[in-house]
């Protein structure tokens, strides 16, 4: 992932562990986000979810590898299902998780 987002990725982490006062890892903020009541992911206005959906800002050399339980990764392929049908093509892995952080971030 580019610096930026792993700025933001760690971000949410921060904003994650301060909340439940304890170290809380990647793993952790997807299963939040994608397993939250509200399903505050799936709402992300249009504009935004182009903003924060951008392939090509989101690639970089930072390597991050999440190990997610099929359940939560059943959600993130909803997520990027949903999410490229209404941005009109298909939305990455990469994609997905800065949309977990962004959510995170906004105060979920």
């Amino acid at each position: 992932m580019s610096p930026a987002a792993f700025r933001a990725l760690s971000l949410a982490l921060h904003n994650l562990s301060s909340r439940e006062l304890e170290l809380c890892s990647p793993r952790r903020l997807l299963t939040t986000v994608l397993t939250s009541s509200g399903y505050e992911i799936f709402h992300i206005p249009l504009n935004q979810l182009e903003a924060i959906c951008r392939h090509d800002a989101l690639i970089g050399e930072v390597q991050v590898n999440i190990r997610v339980d099929s359940k939560i990764n059943d959600r993130l392929r909803d997520f990027r299902d949903e999410a490229g049908r209404r941005l009109g093509r298909s939305v990455s892995v990469i994609e997905a998780i800065n949309a977990c952080a962004h959510v995170l971030n906004k105060g979920l």
